[in-house]
């Protein structure tokens, strides 16, 4: 890794470390009081009301009507919560993992009802409701209590009606638990720093979580303010979404201990899953951005050094996003917290964002793309959240994509505006999201981007995949198309601000975009593309998969074409009982060129409105070339008639600078999985790719090279194999020749490059590559506590150094992997690299036995690393299938 240059991105003015030290004092005083109140609101925890309802035994109520939402009879427009987590268990005794919690919840009650349901999952010690409509509260009979356990509902019956159109105050006290092993809710943590065990707690309320922490109304269309106090010991830091407005300590009389307590600001209107807090041992840099945030980067104070890149990178892309929305960031902080032990990989929490640490924390002088190139795109997602499922929320997880879609899309921009060198929307998107989204949704399994989601915890979770994500980003992509990126910001902007503070559905977005596309064209949407919005993009996300579209030509002028849903396996079953379909057929907007106009910037499109449809090919003669998806904006496969895909492959090998990048991708990625698919000649797939010989960018060998598993695999037990490898070698060997092994003075796309060059020539053998891969392991096995080998690369080299290599390579690996844990996975795989047919069996066979290995990965490895090993892992099943079975 070699050091980058930032100057280009500013310093960062005023750091300093944030590590926060704060002077024990002790009073002597049975209770104490929480004077402040940021909103106004009367504070319950002062008041020693005796309860007027009493806590039932928990009972199982089925309630047939609700589908697990909660009852819209009430409104909740603001929480006051009180939080005291114990997670130091050298000091906590029995309390150690409790969470003491205290929460008032203010509502106003929309129609007569005689019950209160809110979601929790603790043990309700105590609770009382008041009528606040008034100067004077007053405290309302409660008849009693119950517990739908499916639901996660805490019921509260009252004696008389409460009133609609009348505000209350529910107080509730309670002992929940940090103790959440899946690293979500509000949970516990435990991590080394320096040789000295530390703890923390944190939170990930996403998606319906925050009920472990408080009850609460925990959907994401109930938003309200906050505000959060939070109890803790005085050795650790404590932040929350918001700034802090009032440190304080108290004495516990009956420990002796003193504990800190902060109350932060009032938040903006928001959704449960969105509150944030952590507490530990943290540290922090800061700045301010341009646009006057006060900006923090937290992690262990060991690790500080590594933030700075973070902070300067988040700046700069939270004060863009606000000049591309025209929509000030909500607040006066944002917090960035790297976390040692995180579920998710980053968490959007407004104000307080929450990191794995390998996705915050970045050492610049350890120089690695691919950390850089993560760290700035998960940034730019986190921070684009802000106002995309921060500021205008989906109704409900059936909408995600509006959250999560977007944020997928615009992690780009964001990224590409601190590393334009990486080419994100040239380069990267096509990779990271289209053919993400082929990848899923081109099987029978799939399902549509939006579809009718229950309340069961890991049904929503299911739900944040590659179609939500990718998909919903592909989504956007299509229709920037054909509306043109300014027409369609113009459009998202108007969605910002006419949902701000409130929650959407997609039906919300077409509404607006279409009104935005017939304000600023003066004409109905009808005129401009024969349907609306909704029932355009319907068509995209109410049924899964996407369209082939086959190309004929019946004139020298003429292109027939013709649409139908694509599966890439032929026998696949379409599995779509649980949700409805259009009939898979789409609204696509097809884009289009030829060879004697050339129109990439601005190609003419054709419209196929749920059929077939014929374009015209103006100029065009017989002997001329077309190419339809121009950049592949549109979520389509293409396949032309076979005269043409040999005029394409004819053009690519005379000048395939001819054609646009993304183009020469998206045709090698069609050909290969249309040839899987046997809807095209493999032969002509491999026609297509014979230009690479020529190709210095990066998308399109990449296409190639996460499709060439289907070829490799058909071949590599045949005699043609050897034919196969000598052709990609072929193809490889300028890129080989010009890029080589030096990884120091490179960057940005450039490390890509030299990556995948690397590791296709090692892969199909060329000589040079086997020998630099060897010299590399040597040097490692002469030095093993010195790996200079770069990282992106060792798979490659161990597997081609153990394949080529004899004894002494394969055994440093097997004794290696026994204790690098780092390097463990890596060099299992390698063994099953070797040529030696006793050698593979006799790994396979010693993995039944070695609980140091798994003998169901390692067969996996000995399968994929070889034709010959596929042969015996499939021999060693069938002789083994008992003891397999059994194990």
């Amino acid at each position: 890794m070699t050091p980058i240059t930032l100057g280009y991105l500013g310093k960062a003015k005023n750091k300093h470390g944030c590590t926060i030290t704060l002077k024990t004092l002790i009073f002597l005083f049975l209770t104490y009081y929480i004077q402040e109140s940021n909103c106004g609101y009367v504070n319950s925890f002062d008041v020693d009301v005796k309860m007027q309802g009493t806590l039932e035994e928990e009972v199982h109520i089925e309630d047939e009507d609700s589908g697990g939402r909660l009852p819209r009879t009430h409104e909740p427009y603001h929480y006051r919560v009180w939080l005291q987590p114990y997670f130091t268990e050298a000091k906590d005794g029995h309390k150690f993992l409790d969470l003491d919690g205290k929460v008032d919840i203010y509502f106003k009650c929309l129609e007569d009802t005689d019950r209160v349901t809110v979601h929790q999952r603790m043990t309700i010690l105590k609770y009382e409701l008041y009528d606040i409509s008034d100067a004077v509260e007053k405290q309302i009979p409660i008849a009693g209590n119950s517990t739908i356990t499916e639901y996660d509902w805490f019921v509260i019956n009252t004696v008389d009606l409460l009133e609609s159109g009348t505000s209350y105050r529910l107080s509730m006290e309670y002992v929940g638990t940090v103790n959440n092993t899946d690293d979500r809710g509000f949970y516990y943590g435990n991590y080394v720093e320096d040789g000295q065990n530390k703890t923390f707690v944190a939170t990930q309320f996403e998606s319906v979580r925050a009920r472990r922490a408080f009850p609460c109304f925990d959907e994401p269309d109930f938003k309200a303010t906050f505000d959060t106090i939070l109890v803790y010991r005085p050795e650790y830091v404590a932040l929350s979404n918001m700034e802090t407005v009032r440190n304080d300590t108290y004495y516990d009389p009956n420990t002796d201990d003193v504990w800190n307590v902060t109350y932060f600001n009032t938040t903006v209107k928001m959704s449960t899953y969105l509150n944030a807090y952590t507490i530990g041992d943290w540290a922090c840099i800061e700045s301010t951005s341009r646009t006057g945030i006060k900006f923090r980067i937290w992690s262990q104070p060991s690790l500080l050094y590594q933030a700075e890149y973070a902070l300067e990178v988040g700046m700069i892309q939270l004060s863009n996003f606000e000049d591309l929305w025209g929509m000030s960031y909500a607040l006066r902080k944002m917090d960035m917290s790297a976390l040692p032990i995180f579920g998710p990989g980053a968490m959007e929490n407004w104000g307080l964002i929450l990191y794995r640490e390998v996705y915050l924390l970045y050492n610049e002088e350890e120089h690695s793309p691919s950390r850089q190139k993560a760290v700035a795109q998960v940034i730019g997602h986190e921070t684009i959240h802000q106002w995309f499922g921060n500021v205008v929320t989906m109704d409900w997880w059936s909408h995600l994509w509006l959250n999560e879609g977007f944020a997928s899309y615009f992690e780009y921009y964001g990224a590409n505006w601190v590393e334009p060198g990486f080419q994100y929307y040239e380069q990267f998107f096509q990779e990271g999201e289209q053919y993400s989204t082929f990848n899923k949704d081109q099987q029978g399994d799939s399902h549509p981007l939006i579809m009718d989601i229950s309340t069961d915890e890991s049904e929503i979770t299911s739900f944040f995949d590659t179609i939500t994500y990718s998909k919903g980003s592909s989504i956007i992509m299509l229709m920037r198309g054909f509306m043109g990126e300014d027409l369609l910001f113009k459009g998202f902007r108007n969605y910002l601000n006419w949902f701000a503070y409130d929650n959407a559905v997609s039906d919300d977005l077409w509404r607006v975009l279409t009104e935005t596309i017939e304000h600023e064209m003066g004409e109905n949407i009808t005129e401009v593309f024969g349907f609306d919005m909704k029932q355009i993009m319907d068509t995209w996300t109410l049924q899964m998969g996407f369209p082939v579209v086959d190309l004929i030509r019946t004139s020298p002028s003429n292109v027939q074409a013709h649409q139908k849903h694509f599966l890439k396996d032929p026998n696949d079953v379409v599995e779509d009982e649980d949700f409805g379909n259009l009939g898979y057929v789409w609204h696509i907007p097809l884009t289009f060129t030829h060879e004697a106009e050339q129109l990439f910037e601005n190609p003419k499109t054709t419209w196929l409105h749920l059929t077939s449809a014929e374009f015209t090919l103006d100029g065009a003669d017989e002997i001329h070339w077309y190419i339809a998806n121009i950049n592949q904006t549109a979520l389509i496969r293409v396949n032309y008639d076979l005269e043409n895909w040999g005029r394409l492959a004819q053009q690519l090998l005379v000048n395939h600078e001819a054609l646009p990048v993304r183009n020469r991708a998206h045709l090698i990625n069609d050909a290969l999985v249309l040839g899987q698919a046997q809807q095209l000649d493999h032969v002509v797939s491999m026609e297509i790719i014979q230009y690479l010989y020529n190709e210095i960018e990066y998308i399109p060998w990449q296409a190639y090279i996460a499709e060439q598993y289907y070829t490799k695999y058909m071949l590599w037990r045949t005699s043609t194999y050897g034919l196969l490898q000598k052709y990609i070698r072929y193809l490889v060997s300028p890129n080989y020749a010009n890029l080589g092994w030096d990884f120091d003075p490179t960057d940005d796309i450039d490390y890509y490059r030299i990556l995948e060059t690397l590791q296709t020539a090692c892969a199909f053998s060329l000589a040079d590559c086997i020998s630099e891969a060897t010299v590399q392991y040597q040097d490692w096995m002469k030095k093993p506590d010195d790996n200079k080998i770069e990282e992106n690369m060792r798979s490659t080299v161990y597997c081609t150094s153990i394949r080529y290599g004899g004894d002494a390579e394969l055994l440093f690996s097997y004794k290696r992997q026994m204790n690098d844990t780092e390097e463990r996975s890596r060099l299992q795989s390698a063994l099953a690299c070797s040529r030696q047919p006793w050698t593979l069996n006799m790994y396979m066979e010693k993995a039944m036995y070695d609980e140091s290995l798994s003998v169901t990965s390692t067969i996996g490895y000995v399968r994929d690393n070889s034709g010959l090993g596929f042969d015996l892992a499939w021999d060693f099943t069938m002789k083994y299938f008992d003891f397999l079975h059994k194990t």
